[in-house]
């Protein structure tokens, strides 16, 4: 099973690096070396200089710069190798025939707060190549589902508001929605649905109402109502999708994705009546 990851690498230090003096590893992993004279296999750290050649050294502890955990993916499908650039993962497991297991740490700031973690991987044993982010994918797929703003109908109409009167507004309200699919060669879980409707009347008051169809029904049975008490006639009425969305690695945890709202704006001129004696 392949794994999520986020970003993999957060960036390649390479000004801290050049500046020890020491070579920026792009990758390591474990080989076979033939002895020339020999002609003996050895097992050795075989490392991609980042931009440059591979070099090979005896051992992880032979290289001369501080390595982090990552994954990825060789000839022989999903596996771990290191890399002297930082890192979000963690070591949860280490197994004598190199095998490990890797947590996801989202907030360095705290190391405890570990997502995920994957399945036991094994080392990878021929030149690693980085698995995508199945975030990327995942956002994609919730921001075009999401695109739509909401159609608000008012009552009375643009137009025809009347301070003293109620104002209705009614919107459909988007079902809630999941599937299941395949980001980045991981299967996910998806959950999007709207947790409420917000309406800011544009005269200094904004309320939140329930997402449901029988609270934004509009005229004359929803609840989502308001009288004005000033005439205006630059009243802008604003009414938003406020979006819940969360993702996980099918048997993982969830995570929440912080998606904009969905935001339709009306001008609604407000007008009084006034009473006029004629006698």
């Amino acid at each position: 099973m392949r794994v999520a990851i986020g970003t993999l690498v957060l960036g390649l230090l390479l000004s801290i690096a050049l500046a020890a003096g020491a070579d920026v590893f792009a990758s390591c992993w474990v080989d076979l070396s033939i002895e020339p004279f020999t002609g003996h296999e050895r097992t050795v750290t075989r490392c991609r200089i980042a931009g440059g050649d591979a070099v090979d050294y005896a051992s992880d502890d032979s290289v001369p710069s501080r390595l982090y955990p990552s994954m990825g993916v060789d000839l022989g499908g999903d596996c771990w190798y290191l890399t002297s650039a930082v890192t979000q993962w963690v070591y949860m497991g280490l197994y004598i025939n190199g095998d490990a297991t890797l947590g996801w740490m989202p907030d360095p700031d705290h190391p405890e707060a570990i997502i995920f973690g994957v399945g036991r991987v094994p080392r990878c044993t021929s030149e690693p190549g980085v698995i995508p982010d199945p975030s990327a994918e995942v956002w994609e797929y919730v921001t075009e589902y999401i695109h739509p703003p909401p159609a608000p109908d008012v009552s009375p109409s643009a137009g025809d508001g009347v301070t003293g009167l109620e104002t209705f507004v009614g919107v459909p309200i988007p079902p809630y929605h999941a599937t299941q699919l395949s980001a980045a060669g991981v299967s996910v879980d998806i959950e999007i649905e709207v947790s409420g409707v917000i309406v800011d009347w544009g005269d200094g008051r904004t309320e939140t109402f329930p997402a449901s169809d029988a609270a934004l029904a509009g005229y004359p049975d929803g609840i989502a109502t308001h009288i004005y008490e000033t005439k205006d006639g630059g009243y802008d009425l604003t009414v938003s999708y406020d979006w819940t969305a969360r993702w996980r690695i099918v048997g993982e945890p969830w995570e929440l994705l912080d998606v904009p709202n969905t935001t339709t704006s009306l001008a609604y001129p407000v007008s009084e009546i006034v009473s006029v004696i004629t006698g």
